[in-house]
């Protein structure tokens, strides 16, 4: 069970949140572009990977950021903590009354 209580003295870390369209080029590629939407404050928590398994041969940094409930946030957004670029993999929003929501994220390997 998630616990729905949020320290907002927690929130101590800078982010900027860019919302993603998707278009499709002259070839019908898929094309993302980022749009900035704002910077909020978020709590960072660094998830770690610990079983050894084939999942784990490369480090991929993953982390779950909470931050206020934007309005229209999806998994095609993107976030950027100090320079560098994350994507979301999933939104959890706690509660039905809870202005917190909890974002899976995942660096974005350049």
């Amino acid at each position: 069970m998630t616990n729905d209580r949020v320290n907002i003295g927690e929130l101590d870390t800078l982010v900027t949140v860019y919302s993603v369209t998707i278009s499709s080029n002259e070839r019908g590629a898929k094309v993302y572009t980022p749009s900035f939407h704002s910077r909020v404050y978020a709590k960072i928590e660094q998830t770690v990977d610990e079983s050894v398994n084939n999942t784990n041969l490369e480090s991929v940094y993953s982390a779950t950021a909470t931050v206020y409930k934007i309005p229209g946030l999806t998994t095609r957004w993107q976030i950027e903590i100090r320079g560098v670029k994350y994507s979301i993999e999933a939104v959890n929003p706690i509660s039905r009354i809870s202005p917190f929501c909890e974002l899976s994220i995942r660096r974005i390997e350049a």
